[in-house]
């Protein structure tokens, strides 16, 4: 999700060229070491007390932009963004953005780690109502990295800590508004500890996984009434997530490599030669996904982006099926799948 023009993420881990590896020193290890000793240990930092949403206070929004279906397999088109995208003498042209067809905006604005935070809040403030403005719905997500603790009051605790990290910047801004969709948890990575260049050392287990992002959505579903988003991967969905049923109510924004999103009716789910198996897929091999990240090498210049490619979204129902998702944070009706083809150009989700 936080791709940057010289590195990619894929499947919660960094991918860094060899070249890149090769001339790192021991100065650039040593920050490696100080990065990873940030993952969090507790309940820290201190949790806000703020637990709702303060009623709806608009920020005076544009007229929401037509729900055209311009992306790909005619579905509703959309974006997610982070600091990578951003450049620090060009703004984005939102106007450019809202005219290229984009209907929705995902805006990093929050992070474990407060350096990240710090960064993602201030971007997030800024681009919220610069998006709106334009008639682009938008919504927030925040990545988070898990608590580095095998004690499940901890990890409830720390779940807690960070859902009302979200409640109050959210009311900070003003409160959730006609534009506003559900808020997104962005879960990329079970790793708990890590060493120099990143090295997974220790991973949280399956069931306290599902107990903090348990935690975590039902926290944010009682403060705004909506059910929260879930991101991730296959593999992760698969592997941490994909026996918890009760994760299931929850929308399901899924990123995708290598599976071409042209063909109406086409689905993240489908490979050849098999499926992914979680609770947001049927036995027939059917995913009740509401969101897909398609592609992570959009051309920005194109969406009034200065500083780097950019991910691409789609939406899996109707223009009446996104408003009630937005108002509401429901699913996205099923439709009936098509087998999806390979695809070998680079572009691709991360």
């Amino acid at each position: 999700m936080n791709s940057s023009p010289t590195s990619l993420r894929r499947r919660g881990v960094w991918i860094t060229s060899a070249l890149a590896v090769a001339v790192l020193t021991l100065q650039c290890a040593t920050t490696f070491a100080a990065s990873a000793s940030q993952l969090p240990v507790s309940a820290t930092p201190s949790a806000p007390t703020q637990t709702t949403i303060s009623p709806t206070a608009p920020l005076l929004p544009g007229t929401p932009s037509p729900l055209n279906p311009t992306g790909p397999g005619g579905r509703i088109f959309g974006l997610d963004i982070s600091r990578y995208q951003h450049s620090a003498t060009t703004p984005i042209n939102f106007a450019k953005m809202a005219s290229a067809g984009v209907s929705f905006l995902w805006i990093n604005g929050g992070n474990t780690l407060s350096d990240a935070d710090s960064l993602a809040a201030s971007y997030y403030e800024a681009d919220r109502p610069a998006a709106q403005a334009q008639g682009i719905y938008t919504g927030i997500y925040y990545y988070v990295h898990l608590p580095n603790s095998t004690k499940r009051s901890v990890i409830i605790a720390n779940a807690d800590n960070q859902a009302n990290k979200v409640i109050n910047r959210i009311n900070a801004d003003g409160g959730l508004d006609n534009l506003d969709m559900p808020v997104a948890l962005d879960i990329e990575s079970t790793c708990t500890k890590t060493i120099v260049f990143g090295i997974c050392t220790k991973h949280m287990s399956t069931a306290n996984t599902v107990a903090w992002v348990t935690q975590w959505v039902n926290d944010l579903h009682e403060a705004t009434g909506r059910n929260p988003v879930i991101y991730s991967f296959l593999s992760l969905l698969h592997g941490s997530l994909g026996g918890a049923n009760s994760l299931v109510i929850n929308p399901l924004w899924v990123s995708t490599a290598g599976i071409s999103a042209n063909a109406p009716g086409s689905q993240p789910a489908q490979l050849k030669g098999g499926c992914s198996s979680n609770v947001w897929t049927s036995q027939n091999c059917t995913m009740q996904w509401t969101l897909w990240q398609y592609s992570s090498g959009g051309n920005g210049r194109t969406f009034g982006i200065p500083a780097s490619n950019v991910d691409q979204d789609i939406f899996a129902g109707s223009a009446t099926d996104f408003l009630n998702f937005a108002a509401t944070g429901l699913e996205a009706p099923v439709v009936p799948p098509v087998i999806s083809s390979i695809v070998t150009s680079s572009s691709g989700a991360h």
